[in-house]
């Protein structure tokens, strides 16, 4: 507020110490808040049944429509379904043994035009065609720490350049064992060369201070631009840029959100699994992130931390951890400047997988489990833009 004096020295004055003010307030953790754009809402009944919140998503938009390729644990299977009308044009079913047997598979991670990667346990990486025929497969040896498995998803893919690919290994492998030194022992990056036949871990970490206030848990999703990847932890506010064609980290860059205040360290085990739920939805978390190739931008999702007075049964703990109560995006540009964030309503949208970027702007499920909107009979989205202004 500006206060009106009768005194111009005064009002000069005044006004200064006001802008001191001001900006002192607009510091760091003053993000801007966006104004979101509903483009449209749409909900699609599929053909076969399915989970309302696949767990592997990738929107495929062509001339002959909208489709949506995804992995059905009900049918165990790939599908691919029509966005208008909910058919299945394509499937592609798993095998449970025999040379092309996908039951040790630990995720989907990439669509190619005539092959799908993936990733197998322990530790191995592949692709198959759609017929399921597994076409390669190649185990990946530990770097200076043994790995016990190697994972993917959607927000976790495996990036092709040139004859390599990269592909991440994001938990630490014995977190109640290790102490802050062994943080930088623990690669997060590795490349397979298909021509070389060689893999190599590369020099990139957690921060140094990932530990300085406690034990951070481990995890982050990734995203590709051009021929770099975008590390983002889900702990951390850091993103690192690594470089596939320099193959090295080339810019490191703290994206802060305004709402992630409360990280959560686990300095000892938890006494029941009940005791782990609450403290990990107490706390709040950085999630996946997308890069929109239509926009040149980047949505970093985060989830603020969730408490209340009631007593839940595990079953509802595990269901407010998948689905959480609050959901946030955090805009970037392509340099990861803030462009804004934006908090939707209490159980207004599901998150933590189940979004997508399209020509038409940012996917998001309406399926969230505790909301009394929940359908699990279709798929239901909200399409958003964000108005970030000049």
């Amino acid at each position: 507020m500006l206060i009106i004096t009768n005194n111009l020295s005064e009002n000069r004055n005044v006004f200064i110490i006001f802008l001191l003010l001001f900006c002192s307030c607009q510091g760091e953790g003053d993000n801007k808040l966006l104004e979101i754009v509903k483009v449209k809402e749409l909900k699609v009944k599929p053909e076969v049944l399915t989970f309302p919140n696949p767990a592997y998503v990738h929107l495929i938009e062509s001339d002959s429509g909208q489709y949506l390729f995804y992995l059905n644990p009900t049918s165990k299977s790939l599908q691919f379904m029509n966005m208008e009308d909910g058919k299945v044009v394509n499937e592609i079913v798993f095998e449970d043994d025999g040379p092309n047997n996908m039951s040790r598979r630990s995720g989907i991670a990439g669509l190619e035009k005539d092959k799908v990667w993936a990733t197998f346990r322990p530790h191995a990486i592949g692709y198959f065609n759609y017929k399921g025929e597994i076409l390669f497969k190649k185990k990946i040896p530990s770097g200076e720490v043994d790995i016990t498995s190697i994972r993917s998803n959607f927000h976790k893919e495996l990036h092709r350049y040139g004859d390599k690919i990269f592909g991440m290994q994001p938990l630490f492998m014995n977190h109640h064992g290790m102490n802050k030194e062994d943080i930088q022992k623990h690669s997060l990056v590795y490349s397979y060369d298909m021509v070389s036949d060689q893999t190599k871990w590369y020099d990139v970490y957690y921060a140094k201070d990932y530990w300085d206030s406690g034990k951070k848990l481990s995890d982050f999703s990734w995203v590709r631009r051009e021929d770099k990847l975008y590390i983002s932890p889900w702990y951390d506010h850091e993103i690192q840029v690594f470089d596939m064609e320099q193959e090295k980290v080339t810019n490191k860059v703290k994206v802060k959100s305004d709402h992630i205040n409360s990280l959560h360290y686990v300095n000892e085990l938890p006494r029941t699994h009940e005791e782990a739920l609450i403290n990990r939805l107490s706390h709040d978390i950085y999630g996946i992130v997308l890069y929109d190739k239509y926009r040149d931008c980047f949505y970093r999702f985060f989830y603020p931390g969730y408490t209340d007075d009631e007593e839940y049964p595990i079953d509802k703990l595990w269901m407010l951890r998948n689905s959480r109560p609050f959901t946030g995006v955090m805009v970037l540009d392509k340099d990861l400047n803030i462009l804004g964030e934006y908090v939707f309503d209490k159980f207004q949208v599901h998150a933590s997988s189940n979004v997508f970027v399209g020509e038409e702007g940012l996917y998001l499920s309406l399926n969230n489990k505790n909301s009394p909107d929940y359908d699990e009979d279709h798929l239901r989205y909200m399409v958003v833009r964000f108005d970030v202004g000049e």
